[in-house]
């Protein structure tokens, strides 16, 4: 490989009603690599977690934040003005979100649409901890995990006592946050809930948003086995203020080109999950059922569109894990199977120019898959083997274009196989292949000009890995170069307003992080990535695109976290992220300037004071004119202009 460096409920509580009898409260584990919270086992080769203390400490205040400011997951501002980051892991652009896949408990949240997951609605203070393989997770989840799996742990309240927190934030825009959770539980059970309101102007004009959401779970069992009932609803509204021409980014740059534009949006989640250990076999299942709803406004010269969507997204997940040890092999053999059933319902009504749109789509996903990981004691060597074949059936109608009616069905496979060699000094190196896939979605299928093209192709990845790791005492790193071919991968074509397959791409890059404690009360970490994303061959309207960068895909990004207890209970937080140019999107033929890089600095100053804790923190502390997506037509560019310098003060009671 070369690198230029650049399933019912009901059946559910009797197969697990046995672990109520036993003892023992759940330990923590990390489970994106088996599906399975009781599984003992190794970090999964090649993850970074990052824990709930250093969540905590961190100058990060959303976990849109926290992913990229301490995971080194490269998000851009969502254009709701609303803080559901689309995230990019290994250089996929404005279609990252599709490739990078967003777990909850290892239940995924991201949309069948050209939608960011919600991850605003989950409160900061129910994560345990944040699981990211990057380039993994394809055989055990499914399609979208090209670039890789970020899994948010929810903490287990077994044998907590009776405890909560509160807190507030006050900033820049009007910004006004509270938060509050309170948990409890006993030696066989645990009760978690959590509120939080949010409310702010934002930066542009017509950009005010407000969020409301809850969540919770109750738990009953140990670490031989588990049922919990989970939920989380949330509401958003949000003005939408359009994006600014290049001439009005140096004029009126916070104005609105869109000022009666707005959207809402509700959604609830309901999952039911357990686990039951019986000797060698643990048993599980998962099942959940979401449902959203979502009304969005928009106003031009040419009229007006008033468009209602009702989405339900309904899941079942058994498995089966065997553990086992012979002659010196510690083994996990992991087999299981995904359900779901997609349902989309769009009724756009239109005045003037514009013209109404009805849409129907449904989706139904088949799985099934099998991974077996290998330890062997006496040499160090990890071995990890699966399979996933998949079924996926799309139908969708539409009478945007003229009637428009259509069903696909697709037949999928992915696999991985990856081995991790122990060292001595504490290193080890690893290596991976494996093949990945993701079909398009509702929106990416749209039909806007007849005649309709038929849908697109199953996108398909072919891709490598090697590296290496180190953990020291007080210091961890990873180093990895990566590659994937990837073919029909799927984009937005501009002059047709629709999504095409493209010529094949390759992505490959170079990772690099490591965290060391300098002092007692010093910490520093860094991530570098230089990625290069670009087309194999082929031509995009008309134009030869070979060795032509992919749009949105930042060649060289750097974090750098600091954190430094200067006095006692006192803390300093720092962040600096940099972004290297990019090509704005639609920008194939790379006949464009770059839009330019930029670096952003984030400053939190926290102090604990018995039961509280008070904070206060500046955003782009050097106040820099910066914007993350921008789009172009070729002789000029629209972009959405971020946030400059803006600060906050908070405050925290914990109980």
């Amino acid at each position: 490989m070369q690198h230029s460096l650049h399933p019912a409920a009901a059946l559910l509580l009797p197969l697990f009603a046995g672990s109520l009898h036993a003892q023992n409260s759940l330990e923590p584990v990390v489970v994106t690599a088996t599906r399975f919270e009781t599984a003992a086992q190794e970090r999964p080769i090649a993850a970074q977690v990052i824990t709930a203390e250093e969540i905590r400490n961190s100058a990060a205040t959303t976990l849109g934040e926290v992913l990229n400011k301490i995971g080194g997951v490269h998000t851009r501002m969502n254009l709701l003005g609303i803080p559901d980051s689309p995230l990019d892991l290994r250089g996929f652009g404005v279609t990252g979100d599709q490739n990078t896949l967003v777990l909850v408990d290892g239940q995924r949240i991201s949309e069948n649409e050209l939608a960011s997951a919600r991850i605003s609605s989950i409160p900061l203070d129910s994560i345990e901890r944040i699981e990211i393989l990057r380039g993994s997770g394809a055989v055990l989840y499914g399609g979208g995990a090209t670039g890789g799996t970020i899994n948010i742990i929810t903490r287990s309240t077994i044998n907590t006592p009776l405890s909560g927190n509160v807190s507030t934030r006050i900033g820049s825009h009007d910004l006004r946050e509270v938060r509050g959770g309170v948990r409890a539980g006993g030696e066989m059970w645990g009760l978690r809930l959590n509120a939080q309101h949010y409310k702010t102007d934002n930066y542009r004009d017509n950009n005010a948003a407000e969020q409301n959401a809850g969540s919770g779970e109750l738990r009953f069992g140990n670490k031989e086995g588990f049922v919990a009932l989970g939920f989380n609803v949330d509401s958003q509204n949000t003005r939408l203020p359009g994006a600014r021409s290049e001439a009005l980014l140096k004029t009126d740059r916070r104005g609105a080109n869109t000022p009666f534009d707005h959207m809402s949006t509700d959604s609830r989640l309901l999952t039911l999950r357990g686990e039951k250990r019986l000797g060698e076999i643990t048993l599980a299942l998962d099942i959940s059922d979401r449902h959203k709803k979502a009304d969005m406004f928009n106003d031009s010269a040419w009229g007006s569109t008033r468009a209602k969507t009702d989405v339900d997204v309904t899941t079942v997940s058994p498995r089966l894990l065997w553990s086992t040890s012979f002659a010196r092999v510690d083994n996990q053999l992991t087999v299981g199977a995904d359900w779901s059933r997609w349902s989309y319902e769009n009724d756009t009504a239109a005045t003037g120019w514009m013209t109404p749109l009805d849409q129907e789509g449904k989706q139904k996903n088949r799985a099934v898959y099998l991974r077996n990981d290998a330890y062997f004691t006496a040499t160090g060597t990890r071995l990890s083997i699966g399979g996933r074949k998949e079924r996926v059936q799309q139908t969708q109608r539409e009478t945007l274009a003229g009637p428009n009616n259509s069903k696909e069905t697709d037949h999928l496979s992915a696999y991985e196989i990856a081995v991790q060699q122990d060292l001595s000094a504490g290193f080890s190196a690893y290596g991976r292949i494996g093949r990945s896939f993701r079909v398009g979605n509702i929106d990416e299928n749209r039909c806007w000009f007849a005649p309709c093209a038929s849908a697109l192709k199953p996108q398909r990845s072919h891709d490598k890995e090697i590296g290496t790791n180190w953990r020291g005492q007080r210091s961890d790193m990873r180093l990895s170069l990566f590659e994937m071919d990837i073919t029909n991968e799927i984009h937005y074509f501009a002059p047709t307003f629709s999504n095409i397959n493209l010529d094949p791409t390759r992505h490959r890059g170079l990772e690099l992080e490591g965290r060391t404690w300098l002092t007692d009360t010093l910490d520093v970490s860094a991530r570098y990535t230089r990625t290069q994303a670009r087309f194999r061959k082929g031509s995009y309207g008309g134009v030869d695109v070979s060795g032509n960068d992919v749009p949105l895909v930042p060649k060289n990004r750097l974090s750098l976290n600091l954190g430094w207890e200067f006095l006692p209970a006192t803390r300093l937080g720092l962040s600096a992220t940099y972004v290297g140019n990019q090509r704005y999107d639609n920008d194939q033929t790379n006949r464009f300037r770059k839009m330019p890089n930029y670096t952003v600095v984030d400053l939190k100053l926290s102090h604990d004071l018995k039961r509280w804790r008070f904070a206060a923190g500046v955003n782009n502390l050097l106040d820099k004119k910066f914007y993350s997506y921008g789009t172009t037509n070729g002789t000029t560019f629209n972009a959405y202009p971020e946030d400059r310098r803006n600060a906050y003060v908070s405050a925290e009671y914990r109980f």
